[in-house]
C-alpha cells in the first residue's frame, strides 16, 4: 500500500512538469502559421480543478476558438471554432496539435507527424510536417503589464 501510494505521488509530480505552465489564469501569445496563412493573438487558459478551459482570440478581437482541457491534460475538445474553420478535417488537426502542445513535458517531443521545440524566452513551437502548420506560443507576462498601469 506505502508503495502504490509513493509511486502514484511521484507520478504526478512528474506529469505536473509541463512545459506549458498553466496558473489559475495563463495567458499566451499566439502565432499560428502555414500554406501562405497567418493568424496571431491572444490564448487565454482558465484552470481549476475540473481542468481547463481556454479561447483563443485574434488580434483584431475576433473569436477564433474555445476549448476545454481535462485535468492531466490528455483531452482537449474544441468549441465554439469561427465557421471558416469550422471543417471537421481542420478542427480534426487543430484538437490533436493543441493537445500534443498543452501535455507535452520535455522539448524536442516528437510524433509521426508533430515536433515540439523550446525556443528563447520560453517560445514553445510546434511543427505540423504533414499539414505544414507552425504553432507558437509565448506565455505573455502578467506582472508587466500590472506595472506598466
Amino acid at each position: 500500500m506505502l508503495l502504490s501510494s509513493m509511486l502514484l505521488a511521484g507520478a504526478a509530480c512528474l506529469a505536473q512538469d509541463f512545459l506549458l505552465p498553466l496558473a489559475q489564469r495563463s495567458r499566451f501569445r499566439v502565432d499560428v502559421s502555414g500554406r501562405g496563412a497567418q493568424l496571431s493573438g491572444i490564448c487565454i487558459v482558465k484552470t481549476d480543478d475540473s481542468g481547463s478551459r481556454g479561447t483563443l482570440v485574434n488580434d483584431f478581437g475576433i473569436h477564433v476558438l474555445d476549448f476545454t482541457l481535462s485535468p492531466d491534460r490528455q483531452r482537449l475538445k474544441l468549441l465554439n471554432v469561427m465557421q471558416p474553420l469550422n471543417r471537421w478535417y481542420v478542427k480534426k488537426t487543430v484538437r490533436k496539435d493543441l493537445q500534443m502542445l498543452f501535455a507535452a513535458t520535455r522539448p524536442g517531443l516528437q510524433g509521426a507527424k508533430r515536433q515540439i521545440d523550446r525556443g528563447t524566452d520560453s517560445v514553445l513551437t510546434l511543427d505540423n510536417a504533414r499539414h505544414k502548420l507552425r504553432y507558437c506560443f509565448k506565455p505573455v507576462n502578467d506582472n508587466a503589464n500590472e506595472t506598466a498601469q
